[in-house]
Formats: structure tokens, sequence, C-alpha cells
């Protein structure tokens, strides 16, 4: 398990579903398509410790103009954007 990026922001679009945004200074070497690194699940956990298992739809990774990664990871329906709280921490699975 590798841990991909803090929250920073969880919305949702109407033709994708939830999508989750954040960055990872270590992993500003991405390039877009990278889902290989993120995977086909990624385990949310919330600063409670809850932790979710949740499906990858599709990646987007952007490029600001400060030269960091922004990676978007869409989890599609299968959760609201209001259970995925900014601060949690997501992180690659197998399993």
């Amino acid at each position: 398990m590798e841990k991909i990026m803090n929250v920073s922001l969880a919305f949702e679009s109407i033709d994708e579903g939830t999508i989750i945004v954040g960055t990872n200074k270590e992993l500003d070497h991405l390039t877009y398509p990278e889902k290989k690194i993120i995977g086909d699940k990624i385990l949310i956990k919330n600063a409670d410790q809850v932790e979710t298992v949740l499906s990858v739809s599709s990646v987007q990774i952007s490029t600001s103009i400060a030269e960091k990664k922004n990676i978007g990871i869409c989890i599609g329906n299968s959760v609201s954007s209001d259970l995925v709280k900014v601060g949690s921490c997501i992180y690659s699975f197998e399993g």
C-alpha cells in the first residue's frame, strides 16, 4: 500500500460521478496516463481512521502553474463526495 495523496477537494460531476483531487510532491514526476501507479482500487483513510476501499474509474493528472501535479481520481457513483473529507489520505490498494 503506497500513499498517493491527501484529499484537497472532492466534488461530483454529472457525467463522471465523484472526483477526488489532491497533491503529493513525491509524485510530481507523474505524467498522464499513470493509472498503473494509482491502481484499480484505492483505500481512503479518514481522520477518524475509518477506511473505505473504492474502485477507480479514471485518473487525470494536470500540472499547475507552479509546476506541481494535481491528481484527480474518479471513483464514479460508488460514493458521494460528502463522504470523502478534505485531509483524508488516499492509498493505492491491492487486494
